[in-house]
């Protein structure tokens, strides 16, 4: 993570866990800079002030659990979001305590600094601001980011000023947890602007060597770790539709070769590694096949990109993809065959995916833009 190590108002702090945490932190980054007056906020990945093998444990269990035992991910994930009131449980007082011991660092760090505004991306670190807070540690005030429709407990902190939330349906959640509606802002998950800025469509196709005269179908398993037999449905699309496929493998060298080694299907198949010009591939699909992440799902619904939504992992995977299938913008594949009829009927039914397009749109919120415009006020009040 780029770090600015201006003096600043702002600290944005995210957590490496996947990718979406630091898409967020450079999402509203970058509008702070973008906009009047022009904010140059510090970042910070928390995970850097804590001790190595607790580093490398909370991000690899995460990486293990979600790609390698789901339904023990899934296990965890409800046993530990609760309760759904007010107020501390024992158990979560235990873990905030252990917590708090692990983020002394960070601690260090926002005593030293002294910000005038903490900015949350993740769940790790509010709660011990919060702590900080009552103990006459830090002065300042600090805002969440939530990054999932489908809050899971360990979102909630108390004395948090703003949380910024996704949807209606995540701020219910948060008003369970006795967060006032007057502390919620409903944002949508912030986005970098390339994911909204016109593209010219021809030059894209040609960059990436694109048919014009056939769907494109973009397949991806997951940027950081792949969930999913995902080289089996590249397979089977090629064989049950006559879409041009693009599967995304990442920095995975081995699955880009499995990509590669398929039946082309007539030069059917562009399969591309790590790009950070993602959004020029989801301007020229027609349809997007993805796990359900909350930041991923953000930037299909800021391209107003139709979605097939990959087997969720059970808990806020699975949150976001229930979410976003009721309200028309995505459909699940819980299997492989499931999701290839998926996709070979909405190919099939032009004006329906047209409709999921356009329910897409219409979920899109500007989040970094809303995000970036509150935080400038917030900064404004405290002088």
């Amino acid at each position: 993570m780029e770090k600015n190590h201006r003096r600043s108002g702002l600290l944005v702090v995210t957590v490496g866990v996947g990718t979406g945490h630091h898409a967020v932190t450079r999402a509203v980054a970058d509008a702070l800079r973008l906009g009047r007056p022009c904010v140059r906020p510090k970042l910070a990945e928390a995970l850097d002030y804590t001790p190595r093998i607790f580093a490398r444990c909370y991000a690899g269990s995460f990486v293990m659990s979600m790609s390698r035992a789901p339904r023990i991910y899934g296990l965890g994930y409800r046993i530990s979001n609760r309760p759904h009131r007010p107020g501390r449980s024992s158990g979560e007082r235990i873990r905030l305590w252990a917590e708090s011991r692990i983020l002394r660092r960070f601690g260090r760090l926002l005593e030293e600094g002294t910000p005038e505004i903490v900015v949350n991306t993740h769940f790790l670190t509010a709660p011990y601001v919060n702590r900080l807070q009552r103990q006459g540690r830090f002065s300042g005030r600090h805002v969440v980011v939530v990054t999932d429709i489908e809050a899971h407990r360990y979102w909630y902190a108390e004395g948090v000023d703003r949380y910024f939330v996704p949807s209606d349906y995540t701020a219910d959640i948060l008003m369970r947890w006795g967060i006032p509606s007057a502390r919620i802002t409903v944002s949508g998950i912030p986005v970098h602007r390339r994911w909204t800025r016109p593209l010219e469509m021809p030059k894209i196709l040609a960059r990436w060597r694109l048919p014009s005269d056939r769907p494109i179908v973009l397949l991806s398993g997951g940027a950081a770790f792949t969930c999913g037999p995902v080289v089996r449905i590249a397979g089977e699309i090629l064989r049950n539709t006559d879409a041009h496929l693009v599967p995304l493998a990442g920095r995975n060298k081995r699955l880009l070769a499995r990509f590669a080694a398929l039946p082309s299907a007539a030069g059917r198949i562009t399969p591309v590694g790590f790009t950070n010009r993602l959004y020029e591939l989801v301007e020229a699909a027609s349809l997007v096949v993805t796990k359900p992440g909350g930041v991923i799902t953000a930037e299909m619904l800021a391209k107003g990109t139709p979605m097939v939504l990959l087997n969720p992992v059970p808990g806020h995977e699975a949150g976001n993809a229930e979410y976003l299938a009721s309200r028309g913008a995505a459909v699940i594949g819980r299997t492989t065959n499931q999701t290839v009829e998926q996709v070979s009927r909405l190919l099939n039914h032009p004006e329906e995916l047209e409709a999921m397009a356009e329910a897409a749109r219409s979920l899109h919120k500007p989040g970094a833009r809303i995000v970036a415009d509150e935080l400038r006020s917030m900064l404004g009040e405290s002088g």
